[in-house]
């Protein structure tokens, strides 16, 4: 044979031996890529699996009535109508603002669906004795006891005026006429408020109102319980705090005129223009040029609050 040609197939079986192992090298570099890959598969695989396992869990909770946050009517407990109101005295001559706290109990959260508030008028004067100033004695006025509006939209008669001196028999006189003036008597509802009313939840620090909601905001026509735009949800323990600013004194004396007419220019008194309403005082026994002698005290107590019920719970029932 040709040393030439054994030598070329020396040659050639060389390079296929080395072909053949770089061969053999990738193919286990691609076995190991494969490994890689299957490992990989199989992590995904499991982290899909313990996804799936946590989303179950979650709505087995949220099922269970122990979310974080869950709807109203999932709140566990009995429902109970109520009224939680708090009382708000309006002392004579008060213009600063007023306030009254609530405490939400420990039986359960309070879901308010409407808001309403009243004013109960407490209108009391002591008359004195032109001819004996020791000896006084004081009288209910006749709004007293009685519940009055907390505005007045609802004064469709305002502003009609007596257009002569009209003569009343006025309580507790002895059948003397009882003068009601022009210049005097107002024709406004006696012991009617109105107000700026401001709430305010200790527990959350979103407002209720960008301002202080007016009183006839506070109602609907005379005196309609107002209806909440959602479902307003207090838990046990906030505090509620209603702030009440009154816009005029009860009964205020604002525009009347002393000195009206002849012969008794000491009367009509200005802080006397409710008085034919109230049945106070009957000016035309009291002497000439002497001094008021009633001390008038319109005072009364404003109940504002809200219409819901009680969600009833056992202790240790859950967060709310």
């Amino acid at each position: 044979m040709n040393p030439i040609s054994v030598q070329q197939l020396m040659d050639s079986a060389g390079l296929a031996i080395k072909q053949s192992r770089d061969a053999m090298q990738a193919a286990g570099a691609m076995s190991g890529q494969m490994g890689q890959m299957r490992q990989e598969m199989a992590r995904l695989a499991q982290n899909a699996q313990d996804l799936q396992q946590a989303l179950g869990r979650m709505q087995v909770s949220r099922a269970t009535g122990d979310p974080g946050i869950q709807r109203v009517e999932n709140i566990p407990g009995r429902r109970i109508p109520f009224d939680l109101l708090v009382d708000i005295p309006i002392g004579d001559n008060v213009t600063s603002v007023q306030q009254g706290t609530i405490t939400i109990s420990q039986e359960g959260p309070f879901v308010a669906t409407a808001r309403f508030a009243t004013f109960l008028s407490t209108y009391q004067f002591q008359a004195t004795d032109p001819d004996n100033p020791s000896s006084k004695a004081t009288f209910a006025g006749r709004s007293f006891g009685r519940y009055r509006p907390i505005h007045s939209v609802w004064d469709l008669n305002d502003g009609q005026l007596y257009s002569a001196v009209n003569m009343p028999v006025a309580f507790p006189g002895t059948g003397a006429a009882h003068v009601a003036s022009p210049s005097n008597a107002s024709s406004w509802r006696s012991m009617e408020g109105d107000y700026r009313i401001r709430f305010e939840n200790a527990g959350s620090s979103f407002p209720r109102s960008n301002i202080e909601v007016p009183s006839p905001f506070w109602t609907k026509n005379l005196n309609e319980a107002f209806n909440l735009a959602a479902l307003d949800v207090f838990e046990r323990g906030e505090v509620l705090t209603l702030q009440v600013l009154p816009l005029h004194p009860n009964n205020p004396p604002f525009g009347n005129i002393a000195g009206f007419g002849a012969p008794n220019p000491a009367f009509p008194f200005v802080a006397s223009g409710y008085d034919a309403v109230e049945g106070v005082l009957d000016p035309n026994t009291v002497p000439l040029g002497t001094v008021d002698p009633v001390v008038r005290v319109a005072s009364g107590i404003l109940t504002i609050g809200f219409h819901g019920y009680r969600i009833v719970q056992p202790a240790g029932s859950g967060p709310y």
